[in-house]
Parts: structure tokens; C-alpha cells; sequence
């Protein structure tokens, strides 16, 4: 019987869920909260600043934790270069580049706990869940927030308690919500020097 290769097949998950990110992205009309969070980006890249009471279509002022924002306005004026229109579709490939990466980075994670087959099955639930793809193709910030806080995940896993820490308060520079991380990182980080100093003794 033929061995089956789960880490190939995985890999061809993560290409195929890669290539429906970004086309959907590409494709879709810029609506909703992702409007403003783009204009915000687009805004910063232009005026070169943070937008302070411009209302940008809405009456309040700009509020939100900024990464997610300058990530997309580097984008659009690296695109820029090219044309204004290049640099509008490149503003929007933010999303999934972030969600493209927290898809690598759970693999990552789950091939250290579980085996490849397990793996495999998860990365295909992981990589086409709806709200996952949603998520990751319009221009919301909840997938900056997502990648750095499983890239914590990632780090305290491997023992690398200060990176761990640095991407999470990166995460907050996203969005507050990433909070709700703190009490697993605290108990992973404990777990992880408890076994090292079982395997000591």
C-alpha cells in the first residue's frame, strides 16, 4: 500500500488556501469597517501621519491601534510605484498576507504537538473554515491580530519566552483583544520551565 505523504499534502492545503485568499481580496469591493480601516492606512500613506479628527467617513476621530494601518499603508506606497490603482490593490493583499502567515505559523504549532496526519486534517479545517477566510480576505485588523498572537503561541512553545512577549505586545498594537491570550501564554510558559526543570531533576 502506498505511504501517504501528510506533510506534502499539507503543504498543498496551505498553497491552495494562499491562492483563495488573495484572489478573493483582490477581486472583492472594499466595503464596511474594512473601508475605513483602508482609508486610514491610505491616509497615512499619502499624508505621511496618523489622522487625528479627519473623519475619513466617519464623525470620530481615528482611534484604533495603529499596526494593522501602517502595515497597509507601507503596502500602498510600495504598489505605488507602479500606479495608484496597483497601489489600491496592494493595500488590500494586507489581510491575507497576515492570514496566509497565521495559517504556516498554526502548522507549525500543531505539527510540534501532534503527528503529520493529525496535523494535515487540522490544517484543512484551520485553512477553509469560513469566518477564517471572511477574516482574512477583507481589510479588517483582526488578522494582524491573529498571526502575532499565534506567533506567541509559536515562541513560548519554543522556549522563547521574550520573543513570545514582543510579538504579543505587538498584537495589542493591533487590537486590544490579543489580551485574552495573556492567560494562556502565562500558563504555557509555566508549563514549559516546569517540564524543563523535571527533565533537570
Amino acid at each position: 500500500m502506498k505511504k501517504i505523504h501528510y506533510a506534502k499534502l499539507t503543504i498543498a492545503i496551505i498553497v491552495i488556501a494562499a491562492a483563495i485568499r488573495i484572489l478573493l481580496a483582490l477581486s472583492h469591493s472594499v466595503s464596511g469597517d474594512a473601508c475605513w480601516h483602508l482609508s486610514a492606512a491610505r491616509f497615512m500613506a499619502v499624508e505621511n501621519k496618523i489622522p487625528l479628527y479627519e473623519g475619513l467617513g466617519r464623525l470620530e476621530p481615528f482611534w484604533a491601534p495603529p499596526l494593522f494601518h501602517f502595515s497597509a499603508a507601507f503596502l500602498y506606497k510600495t504598489f505605488n510605484v507602479i500606479s495608484a490603482n496597483a497601489a489600491d490593490l496592494g493595500m488590500k493583499l494586507m489581510s491575507p498576507i497576515f492570514g496566509i502567515l497565521t495559517i504556516i505559523i498554526s502548522y507549525l504549532i500543531i505539527r510540534k504537538l501532534v503527528n503529520e496526519k493529525t496535523a494535515f486534517y487540522a490544517m484543512i479545517f484551520i485553512s477553509f473554515l469560513p469566518l477564517s477566510i471572511d477574516y482574512n480576505v477583507l481589510g479588517y485588523v483582526e488578522s494582524a491580530v491573529a498571526f502575532f498572537s499565534v506567533l506567541s503561541v509559536y515562541f513560548v512553545l519554543n522556549n522563547k519566552i521574550v520573543l513570545s512577549a514582543v510579538s504579543l505586545g505587538i498584537a495589542f498594537l493591533s487590537k486590544y483583544n490579543a489580551v485574552f491570550f495573556v492567560p494562556m501564554l502565562v500558563y504555557l510558559a509555566y508549563a514549559q520551565s516546569k517540564d524543563k526543570k523535571s527533565s533537570l531533576s
